[in-house]
């Protein structure tokens, strides 16, 4: 997507491409409360292959034997992405690494004098020695050698380039420049990564972290200084304030910089959301390109235009990144927003009509209520709501053998039950909710998302029927209950536009 730069003429040299290095399964695991199963990370690594990342940093198969597991089913899976496990300089790591029959293998040590001397307890002699026996030892079993110095960025510089140097001519392929713990600023890591770019004729990656918020900025820096390696994460997740954002980092690269990368841009949010799934870390709803809000409008002015022309208000297209744009409703919006709504569920209101709509929603937007489509088109009917979809009851047993669901609700006064059976009782309910919902409407419980915070369940569900998708959201201290909840809320949207649109 050619732009046209306004503002300035651009005077560096930009890399021909760039690699995708990712880290969520590696480095976004070790965020706090995440723990993912060999299963799930076998699942997310087919996302992330289908998305198209060049390398997949799959674990660290020293730490457990299910990690090792886990590696080595990724690696036997047949992916086009390289394979990659993360090492110490120690050889019992890079032998685990062996044992699971990676591509590439990360090795890691720290290089700076406070972690040399409280965490190592080495010589800068020594961590040279060792790690240029650990480059041969990985080199002479076949694999594709990656090193980083572990907080290069607070390492005396005179011995980082020393270290760098001594790697490369033990026969590493490429290097990768961490900033550990997010000290570096932008103009600081430009120049730290330039500097040896002089000295190292490997390709160069960077890792940084978001302590400061400065991760996808210092990534790009480091690109801009000839970097050709991005190490990131989907979602930004990491150790702490997390890492350098996948999302955010791809957009930069290919849209605004236009440098050719690998991947499918349409199945970031797909892969964003299954991450969001497995790690139970909820995405922000401003978060750029994957937030509920990155591509939602609400204000009058802002809508108008959406309307009229996406780009006055949208820097790049929803479209791109496999998202909708949504209008939302609330006391900044305007008459437009109010007619592209109705417009959607079929309805059609004179100009008079609209105001009154919308005088309404003002009055009720500033006494703090939320806004909803149906409410909208309850007051264009001029007729108020009845509730047509009631749970009643829902009940659920474990035993040795599994857990049963029973789920009760009424549809205008009809009862309807269904019971269902699994080895958890999440998917037991959803079995159940399937079911019972499959008597009213031939919909389909397309996702669900649950975040536990403080012992309550916040579940969404996601409901399709033929092109239609309906998201509700319900709350609960029983998981299964608030998703019940927010299936029949699904189920009811979808009931009321189906009457809407026989008239």
């Amino acid at each position: 997507m050619a732009r046209k730069q306004f503002f300035w003429e651009d005077s560096i040299s930009l890399p021909s491409r760039i690699k995708i290095f990712d880290t969520t399964l590696r480095d976004g695991e070790q965020t706090p409360g995440v723990a993912l199963t060999p299963r799930m990370k076998l699942e997310i690594a087919r996302a992330l292959d289908e998305l198209g990342v060049d390398v997949i940093e799959a674990g660290y198969p020293i730490v457990s034997s299910g990690e090792e597991e886990a590696v080595k089913a990724i690696a036997s899976e047949g992916l086009n992405a390289k394979i990659c496990a993360l090492s110490r300089i120690y050889q019992m790591d890079i032998d685990a690494a062996i044992r699971c029959d990676v591509d590439w293998i990360h090795i890691f040590v720290a290089t700076s004098d406070i972690h040399l001397k409280y965490k190592l307890k080495m010589s800068r002699e020594e961590v040279l020695r060792k790690s240029m026996d650990a480059v041969e030892y990985a080199k002479a079993h076949g694999l594709t050698v990656h090193v980083s110095a572990e907080d290069a960025t607070r390492t005396d510089p005179e011995f980082l380039m020393r270290f760098y140097k001594a790697i490369v001519d033990a026969g590493s392929d490429s290097i990768d420049i961490p900033d550990t713990v997010g000290v570096m600023t932008p103009e600081r890591y430009f120049n730290l990564v330039s500097k040896i770019k002089e000295v190292v004729k490997v390709p160069i990656a960077v890792h940084c972290h978001n302590d400061f918020g400065l991760a996808t900025a210092n990534t790009i820096a480091g690109v801009m200084a000839g970097a050709e390696i991005v190490h990131v994460t989907v979602n930004g997740i990491g150790e702490r304030a997390g890492n350098a954002s996948l999302e955010e980092v791809a957009a930069i690269l290919k849209l605004l910089y236009q440098i050719p990368i690998n991947l499918d841009l349409r199945k970031i949010f797909k892969v964003s959301r299954l991450v969001e799934k497995y790690t139970g870390i909820q995405v922000q709803k401003n978060k750029a390109i994957v937030g509920d809000n990155a591509f939602t409008h609400e204000s009058g002015i802002h809508v108008h235009g959406i309307l009229c022309k996406p780009e006055t208000y949208e820097p790049i297209s929803p479209e791109l990144f496999g998202r909708e744009r949504r209008v939302v409703i609330g006391k900044h919006s305007g008459s437009h927003a109010i007619a592209e709504i109705l417009k959607k569920h079929g309805l059609m209101l004179a100009s008079n009509e609209i105001s009154e709509v919308l005088r309404e929603v003002k009055e009720r937007g500033d006494r703090g209520e939320v806004i909803s489509e149906d409410l909208i088109v309850e007051l264009a009917l001029k007729r108020k709501r009845r509730k047509i979809l009631k749970l009643k009851e829902i009940l659920l047993t474990s035993s040795i053998d599994g857990c049963a669901c029973l789920v009760s609700m009424e549809f205008d006064g009809r009862e309807i039950t269904a019971m269902s059976y699994s080895q958890s009782p999440i998917d037991a309910g959803i079995k159940a909710i399937s079911k019972s919902l499959k008597e009213l409407i031939d919909a389909e419980i397309e996702d669900v998302r649950i975040v536990n915070r403080n012992f309550i369940s916040e579940v969404e569900v996601t409901l399709s029927l033929s092109e239609s998708k309906i998201c509700e959201y319900a709350v609960d201290r029983d998981p299964v209950k608030a998703m019940a909840l927010a299936a029949l809320n699904a189920a009811e949207k979808l009931l009321r536009r189906i009457e809407i649109c026989r008239g």
